[in-house]
């Protein structure tokens, strides 16, 4: 499911800045960035990550700031300033030209003048670190569940129309042989021109050939199954999208072979009712964790 989480935490030295992103994915695809000072903390970031996150691209982005009243030294290299010194009046006096110097030349000489920044305590800065991926994570559940109440109306919605067409799908099944036995008698007595030269016993042994061929009760109780376990998933509070998806993959297996048993057009337009639905419903469920 896609969303987007941010979590800031201060601590001695700086404050530490997490931003998650998500977009669907069928597993979790875990990337996590951090600067150089917190790669020490990938390991705490990513326990906290997994904490809220199952499924999904998931991208991580960790910054630090460091404080501008931060304690800082300033260090001066005074036996390479020396040197530079030193070799300015060796050239001076061997090449005869002139030289001087001051102090804010000298400063500019390549590392005679550093500045050193104390690191942050490391047990500080972990702990600064977990409670900003905390949360993010807290703030990306929120808006993932947002827009997943959405999206379980959404697909309330949808399986609604799959359980109506279902309905009708149920309801007309048991007229389907006895149709096709009037159908079948009416026009071998209309090629015959005498219904009663008719083999009734030969037009029974057909028909049950057909009915036993065009047999869909093991399909429908299945699919009864898919439906009922798929209403409890929805209405589930655990991540269920892996449970979904292996439904809605049975459900399509069982509905495409009533679909090839059913030698009937009204059937077969509601079978043509249920697959189109149970596709929009299946990419619905890429955006389920």
């Amino acid at each position: 499911m896609t969303g987007f989480g941010k979590g800031t935490a201060e601590c001695e030295g700086g404050t530490v800045t997490v931003e998650i992103k998500t977009v669907n994915s069928k597993s979790l695809d875990l990337s996590i960035k951090l600067p150089r000072e917190l790669f020490a903390f990938e390991a705490d970031v990513k326990k906290a990550v997994q904490s809220g996150v199952t499924r999904g691209k998931t991208d991580v982005f960790v910054q630090f700031a460091r404080s501008e009243n931060a304690a800082t030294a300033v260090k001066v290299d005074w036996a390479l300033a020396e040197a530079y010194i030193k070799a300015g009046k060796e050239a001076s006096e061997r090449l005869n030209i002139d030289w001087k110097t001051d102090v804010d030349r000298l400063f500019k000489i390549p590392d005679v003048l550093t500045v050193e920044r104390p690191e942050p305590d490391a047990d500080v800065l972990g702990a600064c670190v977990s409670r900003a991926a905390a949360e993010a994570v807290e703030n990306l559940r929120a808006m993932r569940l947002t827009e997943g109440a959405s999206l379980e109306k959404e697909l309330k919605g949808i399986l609604s129309d799959i359980k109506g067409s279902f309905t009708n799908i149920r309801a007309r099944a048991p007229f389907v042989a006895a149709e096709y036995r009037d159908k079948l008698n009416a026009r071998i007595a209309e090629l015959l021109g005498k219904p009663e030269l008719v083999d009734g016993q030969r037009l029974a042994q057909e028909v049950a050939y057909f009915a036993d061929k065009a047999d869909i009760t093991e399909e429908i109780a299945r699919i009864d199954s898919h439906l009922a376990q798929l209403d409890r998933l929805l209405e589930g509070g655990a991540p269920v999208g892996r449970e979904l998806d292996f439904i809605v993959q049975e459900f399509k297996r069982e509905i495409n072979t009533l679909g090839s048993k059913s030698n009937d057009s009204v059937l077969f337009k509601e079978v043509l009712n249920v697959k189109g639905k149970l596709e929009s419903f299946r990419e619905q469920i890429q955006n389920i964790e």
